[in-house]
């Protein structure tokens, strides 16, 4: 007990040193030069929504109007939308809290963080691209009036280039045997073309411009290549109680996200040079560069091996093909003939067994056989009671002999006794 007390009173001496510790570098932090910078962001804070002309956009005007014919790529959005208002919808959409598996919601600075960091007080830059591009997953942001148009459009073009119709998940009122619609080839539904457009995207990656562009906004110290948990939960943190009109347990709104990160974005996205990032990262591209052909060559093999395999079975199925001598044939004939008499006499036998069977029982119904159980069932107790007579014999002989064997034995013993006594 006194060995527990003493561990108990320790702890709590750190953790209140701790906790000291902890106040202190947040009251120096926020009487830096750094807090003010957050503060000054703080300020510009709650965000008014730019109005969206469509005349800057034509392309949504078309969403209703899409044809496959004219749509030019390999992956969404096919050149139809900006590609730096895409990456930051990625990035969003990788960022908010997953609402699974169709969308997203608000920012939380403590969901994110504790997803990003775990129990890590820091992280470099390349574990901090590594859990945004493979650990979280996108998911379409929810409510917004930046990416409004957008969302409609790609899921338009996912649906348009694979020429599928947009159809009710339910049946109608009159069918009453089932509740969900089975769809046909050329048909989905708006959920089926949200999670799979989520998927799409997903796959693609982030460009590496934005995700500089994010560790430098959430980075306040500048630190290379590393990021503190305690700067970016405070910067995040700060930003969602400075913001007005929020509701209730309510993170930052996509819409806010995107308008801090409009400005900072365009100036990475453009500066970003192509061949400076392949230079750095060129082990990297070597390495998926290689894995790539060698999947390559391996399906190449592949196909080989089952075509060479597929002419050797055929060569082989050759040898077969040659004609049986006439006596082969003869010897079978003759053996194919003993196993059915074979068979036909194991079959007579059987019916044999049953006829006989069937007729006891005939026989039986019309009291032509006594039923012999009664007399095997008195020849059995009549044997019983003999054995039972046989076994009470033997124990009266065992006993008579006993009683034998111990008066001997006493007559001797008086004998010797006797004697010792004349001598």
């Amino acid at each position: 007990m006194v060995n527990q007390l003493k561990t108990k009173i320790i702890i709590n001496k750190r953790k209140k040193e701790e906790n000291a510790k902890s106040n202190i570098r947040k009251n120096d932090f926020k009487s830096s030069s750094q807090y003010k910078l957050i503060e000054e962001l703080i300020n510009e804070y709650p965000y008014k929504l730019t109005y969206t002309n469509l005349k800057d956009q034509p392309f949504i005007l078309l969403k209703d109007k899409l044809n496959p014919k004219y749509i030019k790529g390999y992956e969404l959005p096919f050149n139809l939308i900006n590609p730096l208002k895409y990456e930051l919808l990625k990035l969003i959409g990788k960022i908010c809290d997953p609402f699974k598996p169709l969308c997203c919601y608000s920012l939380t600075p403590k969901l994110f963080i504790d997803k990003m960091f775990k129990n890590k007080p820091s992280i470099t830059y390349n574990d901090f691209c590594y859990n945004i591009e493979y650990k979280f997953k996108f998911y379409m942001p929810s409510y917004t009036q930046i990416f409004k148009f957008e969302k409609e459009l790609l899921w338009k073009l996912f649906m348009t280039v694979r020429n599928l119709k947009e159809v009710s998940p339910y049946t109608p009122l009159n069918d009453h045997e089932r509740l969900n619609k089975i769809l046909e080839d050329n048909e989905t539904t708006l959920p089926i073309t949200i999670s799979k457009v989520n998927k799409d995207i997903n796959r693609q990656g982030i460009h590496p411009s934005i995700l500089n562009m994010f560790f430098d906004f959430l980075n306040i110290e500048k630190i290379n290549n590393c990021l503190k948990r305690d700067n970016a939960f405070l910067k995040l943190e700060s930003i969602k109680n400075q913001i007005k009109n929020r509701d209730f347990m309510e993170g930052i709104r996509p819409d806010y996200l995107y308008i801090m990160f409009s400005k900072n974005a365009n100036q990475y996205y453009s500066n970003f040079n192509q061949k400076q990032y392949e230079k750095q990262f060129l082990e990297a591209i070597n390495y998926n560069t290689t894995a790539q052909k060698i999947i390559t060559e391996n399906s190449i093999y592949k196909k080989k091996r089952t075509q060479f395999s597929q002419e050797t079975k055929t060569s082989l199925m050759k040898f077969y093909d040659i004609q049986l001598p006439s006596f082969f044939k003869e010897y079978i004939k003759k053996k194919n003939q003993k196993h059915k008499e074979i068979y036909e006499k194991i079959k007579n036998m059987i019916h044999k067994k049953y006829l006989k069977r069937k007729q006891k029982r005939e026989d039986k119904l019309a009291g032509i056989i006594h039923n012999t159980q009664s007399d095997y069932d008195a020849k059995t107790n009549a044997n019983e009671d003999e054995k039972k007579k046989k076994k009470k014999k033997k124990k009266k002989k065992d006993e008579k002999k006993r009683k034998r064997r111990k008066k001997k034995k006493k007559k001797k013993k008086k004998k010797k006794i006797f004697f010792f006594f004349f001598f």
